[in-house]
């Protein structure tokens, strides 16, 4: 990593994960139609996990509200909320979620704040051996892991990092990104992973296979997409300041004008609100005292956590008036006023 990268990462990776497909030896995969006994899996992943720390089990037959929730908050997917034998373990600080009964019979993922996938497959690799010890993994000599999706053979080792980049995506260079790193191995995908969109300007940049590849070799080739793509973005801004100053800074002090007063607010209106004052932050048009609180403020006015916050079901117009005030409020306390000025 260049020195250059190094003082701009922070406002670029928002988050590393890593996450590792497993299935266990005797039970059919769980998107088999008619899989059977599959919740006997639950019991003994929970009480590993248990074990080690304080972990919460979900399970999807339960409140949905709640499901959306943590899904909302990227602990777990909208196909493991469809499962029937579905489950989730999340650790306390939710840095750490194992989904059961998903795609595959055990998806253990690590997710960190800023760039960290070292330390993120580090924490995997300790519950992985855990749990391997008294769980029978299927495994091939040659193919590795077994697991539902051909991709994930091998290592079983999926490796992203949430990427701002509104500087690419606003010069419409993000597209050419893209294409140059799939032919290496790399995917970029939206904000929700494959087929969403990249709301905020948010991607997720992770390896496309594990197969013939070490643990070490993915990081490795992830890290080194990240920070070329990083490169770019920090170019990108770099033009952006120097051609259009002016409007960037009445787009961002727009921005912070409405959500600082408006009365309600829609989803919509506020992901690209508060993606501009991410970007007046990131080109130090404003100064944040902790962008990162930015990230927890767009997961807090999702939907189904409003609804969790309020403890009963909520109006569209009622959830709109709650992500009006809570932006309002997170906004005054984070943004230095004098920079306003």
């Amino acid at each position: 990593m260049t020195e250059n990268i190094n003082s701009v990462i922070d406002n670029i990776a928002v988050t590393s994960r890593v996450r590792l497909a497993r299935n266990i030896n005797g039970y059919v995969f769980p998107v088999k139609k008619g899989a059977k006994r599959l919740e006997e899996i639950i019991k003994p992943v929970n009480n590993e996990l248990s074990k080690i720390g304080k972990f919460k089990l979900y399970l999807m037959s339960g409140n949905q509200t709640e499901a959306l929730a943590l899904k909302e908050k990227h602990l777990i997917s909208a196909d493991l909320i469809k499962s029937a034998a579905g489950a989730a373990v999340i650790s306390e600080d939710e840095s750490v979620s194992v989904m059961i009964n998903e795609e595959d019979h055990i998806r253990q993922q690590c997710v960190l704040k800023g760039y960290n996938l070292e330390k993120a497959y580090k924490t995997l690799n300790k519950i992985d051996d855990l749990l391997s010890k008294k769980m029978s993994f299927a495994f091939d000599d040659k193919l590795g892991y077994l697991t539902s999706c051909p991709t994930n053979l091998g290592t079983g080792m999926r490796a992203s990092v949430m990427l701002f980049l509104p500087a690419v995506t606003l010069n419409k260079s993000i597209n050419a990104i893209i294409n140059a790193v799939n032919k290496i191995g790399i995917t970029v995908r939206g904000v929700y992973g494959e087929g969403s969109n990249a709301e905020g300007y948010m991607y997720q940049v992770s390896n496309q296979v594990s197969l013939g590849l070490t643990e070490y070799d993915i990081i490795k080739n992830v890290e080194t997409t990240v920070f070329q793509i990083c490169e770019a973005e920090q170019s990108a801004r770099k033009k952006m300041l120097e051609s259009n100053a002016l409007e960037i800074k009445d787009i961002v002090f727009r921005a912070y004008g409405i959500l600082t007063n408006c009365v309600k607010i829609s989803s919509a209106e506020f992901m690209k609100l508060i993606s501009n004052i991410k970007l007046g932050a990131a080109l130090s048009i404003i100064k944040v005292s902790n962008v990162y609180k930015i990230s927890e403020l767009i997961v807090k006015v999702q939907p189904a956590n409003i609804t969790l916050a309020a403890g009963r079901a909520l109006s569209a117009e009622e959830r709109d008036i709650y992500r009006a005030d809570c932006a309002a409020k997170l906004l005054d306390e984070i943004v230095d006023k004098n920079s306003l000025k």
